[in-house]
């Protein structure tokens, strides 16, 4: 009797959307293999996240592909620039929210090697999944996950190639749950979500319509309109011809994903407040709902992004938390599978994790009101508005063990090493630059060095560039003081 062969990896990743491809890529980083299946040949037909943060870029910036996705970003935008608000009766007639500028909404940003950068989320994953393939990964988009079983070493999963219709056993001592909000994952394993129920309702309609001359030197991220026949909102995609309009709509009455494309394309055309050509390229049901897994680990499978949480587009958190998942995930894997740390060390991804979700999930809802959003206080939000977290602490202030944010990064335990150009070798660097495949040993130029391990004093290893900048004035500490630092850049607790 011939036993169909089983393909053994460390780690099966289901779902090959942004987290799953940062996952791999973090994997790389790390050198454990891993098969990535995902079910679409193409990717995501959505858009979906638009703005990418400072702290997220500098977890591409660890894989080598930071000037790749500043690049792409910057052939995203046709005319004019990402940010700024607009209000009115229609895209034509709608007037600009001073107050809305995205430069002023990260004045306060910490310092970063990175910033902000708006690009669709359609441009960046390209980038994500070239980069693995040039690399080696194992990628297989078009296959599907059909099964899965776990045992004390590890989850047996059966997959088949869909357009071959071959099927596949394949053994993994761990599996990623990738696949999405509706994660058929984290359903068969029972794991229940809590939240915050929606207030409103849309159907997202990703449309073309060359819109270059109607809003040339009045280009905006968002534009928000209300009139007699339709309501909803405007995301920018490229400031000409690529556009989302977020049809606002009443479940309890409507169910627009089942009107026809001549009917939405009117009230599109309604909401421009022209007769354009338009062209619907998909079309999405959503809501504000706020939904967080009971737990993001179930023996050997862990849920990441989607799976694991969903929340509001407003501010981008989503994308933004389910790639930190990833990051602070995998380090934790490798050294395990290394034999570096014992497995308890992967409990830690539950406890570090789900606080930030519940903390971005409540603030992305806080911003389902839009003035809000751009933090504009107004009589119809002032009620919460005090309770809004600014955006830069949410993304990069995040302190583990306290499940809160700081105000300043000074190196407090739990929290990302303060950044800082340095040189090093020879060459201009970050201090993060330092961090990323092992526990470092970083300090002041008076400190001890460890008898093991990799440490970098300050003077004999590397020197700050800027004027001004010393141990103390970064990290608050004396000459003679020292840090654990993780492989993830965070301070150990």
């Amino acid at each position: 009797m011939t036993h169909p062969r089983i393909e053994a990896v460390p780690v099966l990743i289901v779902g090959g959307g942004i987290v799953g491809l940062s996952a791999a890529l973090f994997l790389q980083r790390h050198r454990v293999p891993f098969i990535l299946v995902e079910r679409s040949q193409t990717g995501s037909p959505l858009p979906r996240a638009r703005g990418f943060s400072a702290r997220t870029l500098e977890l591409y910036r660890s894989v080598g592909l930071q000037d790749d996705i500043e690049a792409v970003a910057k052939t995203a935008w046709k005319q004019g620039k990402f940010g700024g608000a607009r209000r009115g009766r229609s895209m034509r007639e709608a007037e600009s929210l001073p107050l809305a500028d995205i430069a002023k909404l990260h004045a306060l940003a910490d310092p970063s090697p990175c910033e902000l950068t708006a690009c669709p989320q359609t441009l960046v994953e390209p980038v994500l999944r070239q980069a693995l393939q040039a690399r080696g990964g194992d990628v297989r988009f078009g296959w599907e996950l059909l099964r899965f079983e776990q045992q004390p070493d590890g989850v047996t999963a059966r997959v088949r190639d869909i357009a071959s219709h071959a099927e596949h056993t394949l053994h993994a001592d761990y599996l990623f749950a990738a696949d999405g909000g509706r994660s058929d994952i984290r359903r068969r394993l029972g794991i229940e979500r809590q939240g915050i129920d929606a207030n409103r309702h849309y159907l997202n309609l990703f449309f073309e319509a060359d819109l270059t001359r109607q809003v040339a030197d009045r280009t905006f991220s968002q534009c928000e309109v209300h009139n007699e026949r339709v309501s909803g909102l405007f995301l920018a995609m490229n400031n000409a011809t690529r556009w989302s309009f977020h049809l606002a709509c009443d479940p309890a009455t409507q169910q627009p994903e089942q009107w026809t494309d001549d009917h939405l394309t009117r009230l599109v055309q309604a909401a421009i407040g022209a007769d354009i050509a338009v062209t619907l390229l998909h079309r999405s049901p959503w809501n504000t709902r706020v939904r967080v897994a009971d737990r993001y680990r179930d023996g050997r499978v862990f849920l990441m992004g989607d799976a694991a949480h969903l929340m509001p587009p407003w501010g981008g958190f989503n994308a933004n938390t389910g790639i930190a998942d990833a990051h602070n995930l995998v380090w934790k894997i490798a050294h395990v599978l290394q034999g570096v740390a014992a497995p308890t060390l992967l409990d830690t991804y539950d406890r570090e994790r789900r606080p930030v979700a519940r903390r971005n999930g409540e603030q992305a809802w806080l911003r389902t009101d839009f003035d809000a959003r751009f933090q504009i206080r107004t009589d119809d939000n002032a009620g919460f508005f005090d309770r809004l977290v600014d955006y830069g602490e949410l993304q990069m202030r995040t302190r583990y063990g306290a499940d809160d944010t700081v105000p300043t990064l000074r190196a407090q335990p739990g929290t990302r090493f303060p950044h800082a150009w340095i040189e090093h070798l020879g060459q201009r660097r970050s201090t993060l630059d330092l961090f990323g495949a092992r526990y470092v040993n970083v300090g002041g130029a008076q400190a001890p060095r460890p008898a093991t391990g990799t440490a970098y004093r300050v003077g004999s290893d590397f020197r700050f560039i800027d004027d001004g900048v010393t141990w103390q004035s970064l990290t608050g500490l004396a000459d003679d003081a020292a840090l654990a630092i993780r492989p993830d850049g965070v301070v150990d607790l």
